[in-house]
This record gives C-alpha cells, structure tokens and sequence, in this order.
C-alpha cells in the first residue's frame, strides 16, 4: 500500500464578528437601504452582528480510500508469468498497439493481457516514447499502467473509456519523470489519471466523466497543462509540494481543482467555471495568479493556509467569490465582482496579516472582510456591495487610500485597537465609516466622507451582544464630512477622548481639501452649504472657530475654504518676466518668476512690493499668504541698434507711392538697407518707394552704426490692389479709439520672445491681445513666447469706457 496519507476531513471555521451596530444619535433615521430588510436594519443598529462561520466544502467522496484500493508496483521489471492478477490487481489487458513496436499482442517494453478479447491493458516497464495509435475501452483496474520511470506516453488524439470503477493511466510509485499528453479523451472511469511517482507532465488531454476525478496525483513536481476537465466529481485532486497547474479548463464538477499538503503550488491562467465549488486549496506559499473563476454555484476560490500570493484573477458570478484561510496572504490586482447572493463574500480572509491591494470589487453582497489582526487594505476600489465596502475588525488594522462607492449599508469599518482608516473617499453609503468607541487608538484621517444617507461617522457603543461603552480613544482630524448628518453615535461624546482636531496644533502640509495646514476636519453637507462652507476664506484655510460636534465634543481648528494670494507681474519696455500678468496662486506655496532683458538690452532692476532687488535673474516668493507685485525693468543696451520703422499707408491702388521712415530706430544708425518685397531694396534712411503690380508685400530694414546692427521686418506689412479701395469717412467723435500696435522683433528662430507695444489712441483702459497660436494676454505692452515655427496672424482689441476697437494684422509674426 502506498504510505503518503490520503485526505483528512478538514474543516475551517471562519468566523467573523462583524461591526453592524450603529449607534445612532438625536438625528431621525433615514430611509432603510434598498436589499435590506427594516427589522434587520434594527437589529444593526443595535448589536454588532454575528456571521455564520464558514466551513470548507469537503470531497463527496474520501480519496484516500479511492487510492489505497491499489497495490504498489514492484520495483523490479516483472516477467510476463511473474505478473498475475494476484500481484497487481489487474485481471486482463489486451489489445492496444504501442509504437515504436509493431502490432503485435505484446512486443519490446509493455505487456500485453487480453483473456477474454474485449477487457484490454497495457502494462509498460522499459523507458521509451509510447504512442497510441487506436483508441479501447476496457474493464480491467487500468487501462495503461506505467511502471517505469523516463515514459511519454502519447495519446495520438485516442480515446480510453472505462466502466466508472476503473482507472484509465495508473502508474508506481516508484516511477519517475513521466509525461502523459494528447489523449482526446480519457472517460467514464472512476479517476482517469492516477499517478503515484514523482515528476509527471499531464498535457493536452481531455478527461471527462469520470466517477472521481479527471487526475488524482501523489507526486512531486507536477505540471498539469492545458488539459480539458469536465464533468468529474473533482476535477483535479493534487497532493504534494510544487505543482505547477496552468491553462486548464474545469468546469462542471463538485470541486474543479483540490490540492492537500501542496506547498509552493502555482496555479496560473486557468479557467474554473460552472463547477460547484471552484478551486480549495491545502498548502503553504501558493501562487494563484491571472486565473479566471466564473459561475461556481458554491465559492469560487478558498486558500487554507498560510503565504499565498492571489494575484491579476478574475473572479465573478460565484455564491462567494474568494475565502482565505492563512496569514501573510497578498490578495492583489484582482477583479472580484458579482456574487449571486447578497450575503456572499467578495473577499473574506481570516488569516492574520493580510493584504488587500489594488483589487476592484464590484456589486458582492460584502466587498473586502477580515476579522484578524495586521491585515491592510490598501489601493482598492469597492463598489455596489450590500452590507460593507472594506470590513477589517482586528487589531491594527489599516484602510488607506481606498475608494468605496454606492454600498448599501457601511462603506469601512475600522474596528480594533490601533487601527487606521486614511486617506479613503467615501461615497453614497448608508453609514460612511464606522468606528468603535471601546478601541484604544483609532485614526480616521484624511478621509473624503460624501452622500452618506444616514451618517458619515458612526461611533458604535455595543460590541457583539453587550452594551459596553468606552472612553473613545483615538484621533479624527482632517477629514472631509460632506453628509447631512456627518457623525452619529449613542456614547457620551463628552467623556470621549478623540481628537478632533490634529493633535499637534496645525501643521504645514497639504490638507484634505487642498489646503496649507493639516489641522481639524471641513464640516460640509451634501449640497457644499454646510458649516466650513459658510466661513470666510482665509489664507492658512482654517479658523480658530470652534465647530460643535456634540456636547462636550469640539473641533478648536476647523478647516474653511482657503483664500488664495495674487501676484501681478508686469515687465516694462525691454524686461522679460515669466510668468507674467496678474495671476492667483495657492497660499503658502513656493512661486518662481524668472527675469531677463530682450535681445540688444540691459535689465537693470527687479522691483518687488515697490523695493529694488537689482538685476536678479530670478525671484522667489517663499511661504505666500499676501498679495505682491513684481516688475521687470530692462533699457535698450547703449550703441544698440535697434530697428523701427513705419509707412505712410499700407493699403491703395496702384501704382502706390509710398514714403518709409526709420526715424524712431535706436542706436544711432548711419546706414540702412531697405527690401521693399517687390525685388526693389534701398540705402537712404527714408525712401520713398512706389509700388507698380497689385500684391502683399512684406518690408524689411537692415540698420547698422560703426558697431552693431539691427534688423526689422513687418510680415505682409502692405497691401496693393488694383481697383479703388473705398475710403470710409472719418467723423471725429470725443473719445473713439484707434487701435495700432507694434511687435519687435518681428521674425527669427524658435523660441522667439516678441514685445508687443500698443500705440492706440482714445485712451484705452483694457487690452485683449490675441498672439495667434491661442495665447492671451490682458497688459498693455505684453511680451510673448513663440515656441513653434510658423505664421502668426495678431489682433488687438483695445475699449475706453464709451468704445472699443480691434486691429488686426496677418502674419504679424514669422518664427523659423
């Protein structure tokens, strides 16, 4: 008899205290969520609820009485009159041909029994490659019996079928590196596959209803690979340490895949659907990853012991979706939705030191619940469950960073001592959070809480069955509560021992509403109108306004919407700064503004709140909580040219005679080079030129002193038509403006910085630059950043407090 042990009936009872019990204060209830009856709803509110505990689901039948039905091989090879039924147990075998022998009753390596024509059988004991080239069904023990190490036995896409009391491939124990691949199927045995040996490859086969199971190994070692497994008691029974099993399929058994005593187990990118209980697990350190576990009528997935690793799975539509056992077990990435009762478990582990990270769970009757201590649920999103988003009810529990969305009864329960709920947003839930005032050090902070019907904070004062009331030890500070009732409880808030507000007075750093300082919680409602909402702004974004929460209970720094700081930051003439113009900025944040001259100038001073920094580069303002102005003042460099220049028109019939003036260039220019766009050029400081062919007609000037040069060109700059363009009359009227602009320089390589002047008349109050490539600006005399070559059409659009007018001049702007 083999000595390994079979299975032992082994039960896990998982109980899980869980924290129903709100204790509810002066607020009148709120309607009872949808799924939920009222008389449970009650009973919530009032005693922390007991669940049933959960056992896992034992084989209909007891395999270790399957296996130890048979003999053990012998070890020796046996001679064809040596091996009699009364050592082996096998009454006939019979007629299969195995190659590379030739068709023969028996031949080099196997044994060949038939006594009574119909009842075949193979017993192989020599190493080698075996293929099957016909199919037979036989009512001996086993069909083919490997009792040699160093076998592939080929299936050729052949059929073996049994009488449901037999075995198809049955081997020794003492066999050894064995591979069975491509039978098309092995069917209606009592177990299609028993292997006792060690190192054994199942591949490509199909094994279906068999009275067992699909395989049955006792082996080290094992690789089952994109088998087929259907309509078997158990799909695959695994008993022993690392078993890799991968791309099956198990569907329509009682249990698809039960492993026992299989440490270091990896079970990948499997499909387990439509069985009655999934996938059970007996074994340390086991890997399940990027399996996909569908339609169980039972529990998809149930992990015994401890060291799992649950990963990239997909698991839905089961009655529970997954139960863990064992502690230091990882559930991540997982996508878990969909149990077919509303008391089933999306995720339920009851091992210490769990981790829940980065799963999605949607629509289960309870999302994430553990009941053990160090466990953490971390990164998960949970929606549309019916009693609880993120249940963790042992001691040092932590729930961070989590979204939980649309539960019908609480979004998490933080419930031990130590525990911490941060971080969390919490949306549309009967009860947000719930906390229980008998545990020592609970923190709930940087909680977004919104939408909650009934409350957005429960402090629950009954545990299990008796009403004990504790002293409510803890910290609940920087939270967002945006519920009409935001906190509820029937324990003595004045006796409490919380912290409402952060314990080491305010403190720089980002709050949960985006301001400066981490002190007490924002006190909203469900439309945005609630107490926080109603304070005056201010830069530090808290108030030393105490917020009543109950009696004897208070938050000393509450959190109020947070006023922002301006900085209006303006170059002038020939200064450059960035960013500029009159912008808001969050308070006591870190603002740069960096300050140069334009080409051919000096930037002598930065002129910060009216006081002289200098020529600065860059200025910083540290810390902001007032409002600053910032000016960059630059002046042209001395003996710099630079170029300007105008027309006397821009636009006529022709032949138009037009006179050119370079009067307002800098630099002292002694030499001047015009193109007039035509092929016509000039030297004289202020042509005249006459344009004879209808046309637009870009100019530009070339000026030099005895040391620099300068260059301007105007994109377009003039028109020519050949009919008479209708001059409307010009009626004066007080105060109407006239827009007029100038850009410098007006082309060059990217990026090119161009200052923009406004020279309009009517005494504008307000300007609109439109840069042509979607930037803005409102100055005056703005300074602009072309990043990208191309053409750029400018407009400026300038009103007085009677009129307004725009100008607009195309391909203002060239940058190559």
């Amino acid at each position: 008899m083999c000595s390994k042990p079979g299975l032992k009936k082994i039960s896990l009872c998982l109980l899980v205290l869980l924290a129903c019990g709100v204790i509810v204060c002066t607020a009148e209830p709120a309607n009872s969520p949808p799924g939920i009856n009222t008389s449970e709803l009650n009973e919530s509110l009032i005693l922390l609820q007991e669940i049933p505990p959960f056992t896992i689901p034992q084989p209909p039948f007891n395999i270790s009485e399957s296996r130890d039905t048979y003999a053990t091989t012998k070890t020796q090879t046996p001679s064809e009159s040596f091996y009699t039924s009364a050592d082996t147990g096998m009454e006939t075998m019979g007629n299969v041909i195995l190659v590379p022998v030739t068709p023969t009753p028996e031949g080099s390596g196997y044994y060949y029994f038939n006594t009574t024509g119909t009842d075949q059988s193979y017993y192989i004991y020599s190493p080698g490659i075996y293929t099957l080239q016909s199919g037979f069904s036989t009512e001996n023990r086993s069909a083919i019996y490997i009792g040699a190490s160093d076998i592939v036995l080929e299936g050729n896409a052949q059929i073996l079928t049994g009488n449901t009391f037999n075995t198809g491939i049955m081997s020794g124990v003492e066999v050894r590196n064995t591979t069975i691949r491509n039978f098309l199927r092995i069917e209606k045995f009592g177990n299609s596959i028993e292997y006792y040996g060690d190192t054994v490859s199942i591949v490509n086969n199909s094994l279906t209803q068999n009275r067992y199971t699909g395989i049955t190994v006792y082996s080290l070692n094992v690789s089952v690979h994109q088998n087929l497994l259907k309509s078997n008691t158990i799909g695959a029974y695994i008993y022993g340490p690392g078993a890799v099993v991968s791309e099956n399929t198990f569907s329509h058994h009682d249990i698809g895949l039960y492993s026992e005593h299989a440490d270091n187990m990896t079970v990948e990118k499997n499909s387990i659907i439509n069985n009655q209980n999934g996938c059970i697990f007996y074994g340390k350190n086991l890997k399940f990853n990027e399996n996909k576990v569908l339609d169980n009528q039972d529990t998809g997935v149930i992990i015994k012991d401890s060291g799992a690793i649950c990963t990239g799975n997909t698991i839905s539509r089961n009655y529970n979706n997954l139960i863990s056992g064992g502690a230091n077990t990882t559930i991540k990435s997982n996508t878990i939705t969909d149990t077919t009762d509303e008391y089933g478990y999306g995720i339920r582990a009851e091992g210490e030191n769990t981790t829940f990270l980065e799963n999605t769970l949607d629509n289960n009757g309870y999302g994430i619940m553990s009941s053990k201590h160090d466990c953490k649920a971390i990164k998960n999103r949970v929606y549309s469950s019916v009693r609880y988003g993120i249940l963790l009810s042992g001691d040092n529990g932590t729930i961070s960073d989590n979204i939980v969305r649309d539960i019908q009864l609480y979004g998490l329960g933080c419930l031990g001592n130590n525990s911490i709920a941060s971080n969390n947003i919490v949306t549309d839930t009967y009860f947000g959070i719930g906390i229980g005032d008998q545990f020592n050090n609970t923190s709930v902070t940087g909680n977004q809480i919104n939408g909650s019907s009934r409350s957005g904070l429960t402090i629950i004062t009954n545990y299990y069955y008796e009403p004990i009331s504790g002293p409510g030890i803890g910290e609940i500070y920087n939270n967002y509560f945006g519920s009409d009732t935001n906190i509820e409880g029937y324990g003595n808030f004045s006796s409490y021992s919380y912290a409402w507000t952060n314990p080491s007075g305010p403190v720089r750093g980002t709050n949960v509403v985006g301001g400066p300082f981490i002190a007490g919680n924002y006190w909203s409602n469900a439309t945005g109108t609630g107490w926080s909402d109603g304070q005056t702004p201010n830069v530090t974004g808290y108030t030393t306004k105490a917020y009543d929460i109950q009696s004897g209970a208070h938050d000393t720094a509450p959190l109020v919407p947070q006023e922002q700081v301006t900085i209006n930051a303006t170059a002038y003439d020939w200064g450059i700064i960035v960013p500029a113009g009159n912008s808001s900025y969050q308070s006591y944040t870190n603002q740069t503004f960096v300050t140069q001259p334009k080409p051919g100038a000096d930037m002598p001073d930065v002129v910060v709140d009216s006081s002289s920094k200098g020529n600065v580069t860059s200025w910083t303002f540290i810390d902001l909580s007032d409002n600053h102005d910032i000016q960059a003042i630059g002046n042209p460099t001395p003996g710099q040219v630079h170029v300007f220049f105008n027309a006397s028109q821009r636009y006529g019939e022709r032949p138009l005679t037009v006179s050119f003036s370079s009067e307002q260039s800098l630099g002292s220019p002694t030499s001047w080079y015009w193109q007039f766009g035509d092929g016509v050029s000039n030297t004289t400081q202020n042509p005249v030129h006459t344009y004879e062919t209808p046309g637009t007609y870009t100019v530009s000037l070339r000026a030099l002193n005895n040391q620099t040069g300068g260059y301007g060109v105007w994109n377009n700059y003039l028109t020519v038509t050949d009919g008479v363009i209708p001059q409307p009359t010009e009626t004066p009227v007080p105060g109407k403006i006239m827009t007029q602009f100038s850009a410098y320089p007006a082309s060059g390589n990217a990026p090119l910085i161009v200052d923009f002047r406004d020279k309009s008349t009517g005494n504008p109050v307000t300007w609109d630059w439109d840069f042509g490539d979607g930037a803005h600006s409102s100055l005056q005399n703005p300074s602009h950043v072309y990043s990208t070559a191309g053409s750029y059409p400018v407009t400026l659009s300038v009103k007085n407090e009677n009129y307004g007018a725009s100008l607009r001049i195309p391909g203002a702007v060239v940058v190559t």
